[in-house]
């Protein structure tokens, strides 16, 4: 008779232990999917954001190259000899 009741005390706290793993797993499965979710998330901000930046970076580098063509067309040539440098020092003639 001791076994027969130690057999469903043993049978309760089985079942008991099974149904504490069951809500344990159902926790873990819920945190676990809010984990990807989160994780989902920030790698399409990321996305975004290394998007934005390198349209940043390509319409910096089209505004260089545009202003590099207006400099060349704008761009002038001085040429200044040894002697006008040289009377230019005497002269005291300063050319900004």
């Amino acid at each position: 008779m001791a076994d027969q009741k130690d057999i469903e005390q043993n049978s309760e706290q089985t079942l008991l232990t099974l149904e504490q793993l069951s809500q344990t797993l159902e926790v873990m499965t819920c945190v676990v999917d809010r984990l990807k979710s989160h994780l989902t998330r920030q790698m399409s901000l990321n996305a975004e954001l290394f998007q934005d930046e390198e349209r940043l970076r390509q319409a910096e580098a089209e505004e260089r190259a545009e202003k590099s063509k207006q400099l060349k067309k704008e761009s002038v040539v001085v040429e200044i000899t040894q002697r006008e440098l040289e009377e230019g020092i005497k002269g005291k003639k300063v050319v900004h």
